[in-house]
């Protein structure tokens, strides 16, 4: 039996759907964990203020290794399906090892 490509079998929605929807909800916890954090750090007292700023200049910072790692992913994920739409497997196994 052979594996099916899912990228070329499943309807545009659902693939949409089971692809994006782990990378929405990594950065959904990203952003509610940082609020957490700042709810706790604020509660410390003397040191809450400087804590917070901490916070606010690693939170922007946070977001861009998030976003520069989605970018890349979905970039990858790009070559990946042209690739096996093209049918050329030795392309589409060198776009999956470019960052192992």
């Amino acid at each position: 039996m052979t594996a099916q490509n899912k990228m070329g079998v499943k309807p545009i929605p659902k693939l949409l759907w089971s692809m994006g929807l782990p990378m929405i909800v990594s950065m959904i916890l990203q952003s509610v964990y940082n609020i957490v954090d700042t709810i706790f750090v604020v509660n410390m007292g003397e040191d809450g203020a400087v804590g917070n700023l901490a916070l606010t200049y690693a939170f922007p910072i946070q977001l861009l290794i998030i976003a520069v790692g989605v970018g890349t992913g979905i970039g990858i994920n790009a070559i990946l399906s042209q690739s096996l739409g093209e049918g050329d497997k030795e392309r589409a196994s060198g776009a999956t090892t470019i960052c192992a």
